[in-house]
């Protein structure tokens, strides 16, 4: 009897223990898949020099491998012209996309901060976007990261993360964007994992903040026309704006519109029934910024 109770006793030590385990490694794994900590990007204010691989950090105990293999990627992509950039306006909002491709892959991560290049200092607002979340240093709260909230892969051997990031109002010379990812290879623990660490230079594009009419969004449709013919043109801010019609003289025949238009994409469709076939002109001017389209009107 006494046998049996020390059997039972014992079976009851070990059951507790097992489960302590089995609560704990479930905490670690959540832990790492739903987020990095603040910190381990590879930006110098970083809280674990050397980004989440050191050994310092107690992660993922290896050196992260500074990406000459472009295993991991940086893109910041402006969402007017949905077109790849490497300048910043003021005040503008861009989605920074990393991306992170590597044949062991199973599970991955990533953290991502923007710097001023001279101060180290975090610049501009990050908000959350694909896959991603937006995390604090507690002790300094105007440093912000952006993380993933799950470490399931996009596809095979590839993992994607998008950010948005509003440039700051006022002028910082140039920024660095920090990256770092975790291509794991999925075995539970915080070993076999590869980290790549990598960074993009951002300048300040004031050449830009000036302009006023997208020329490369202005359009005159269809061709040829018969009754009625739209306008579509880009503002990048509020302005003063024209449009007029011309003659193949360049004189003008008809005005469409004129006032103040919002920035923004603007949309115009003129009536155009009392013209002549031939070739004529659509003048558009906003804030001292002038684009001529030709357009045909048929029989």
């Amino acid at each position: 009897m006494r046998q049996n109770f020390k059997m039972k006793k014992k079976y009851l030590y070990t059951t507790a223990v097992i489960s302590v385990l089995i609560i704990v490694f479930y905490t670690i794994v959540y832990a790492n898949s739903a987020g990095a900590t603040y910190g381990i990007c590879g930006a110098p204010d970083d809280q674990v020099p050397g980004s989440c691989g050191t050994t310092a950090g107690n992660c993922h105990n290896i050196m992260p491998i500074t990406d000459s293999t472009k295993a991991l990627k940086i893109t910041m992509i402006d969402p007017t012209t949905n077109q790849p950039v490497t300048s910043y306006q003021l005040g503008k909002k861009y989605t920074v996309k990393i991306e992170l491709t590597y044949r062991t892959l199973i599970a991955c991560g990533f953290e991502s901060t923007i710097e001023t290049a001279a101060t180290d200092a975090h610049v501009g607002t990050l908000t959350a976007g694909t896959r991603s979340q937006i995390i604090r240093n507690p002790t300094n709260t105007s440093a912000t990261y952006a993380t993933h909230y799950s470490s399931a892969r996009t596809s095979l051997h590839y993992g994607m993360w998008e950010y948005n990031w509003t440039a700051p109002t006022k002028t910082q010379g140039d920024l660095i964007i920090y990256a770092a990812g975790n291509s794991a290879n999925g075995n539970g623990n915080n070993s076999g994992d590869t980290i790549f660490n990598t960074q993009m230079t951002i300048s300040h594009n004031s050449g830009i903040e000036n302009q006023v009419l997208n020329n490369s969004q202005i359009s005159v449709y269809p061709i040829p026309a018969s009754d009625n013919i739209n306008i579509n043109y880009t503002l990048l801010k509020a302005e003063n704006t024209s449009i007029e019609v011309l003659d193949p003289k360049g004189q003008q025949i008809k005005i469409v519109q004129s006032g103040i238009m919002p920035m923004g994409e603007n949309k115009v469709n003129t009536d155009i029934k009392g013209l002549r076939s031939g070739i004529y002109f659509m003048r558009i001017t906003a804030g001292g910024e002038t684009s001529v389209k030709k357009f045909i009107i048929g029989q």
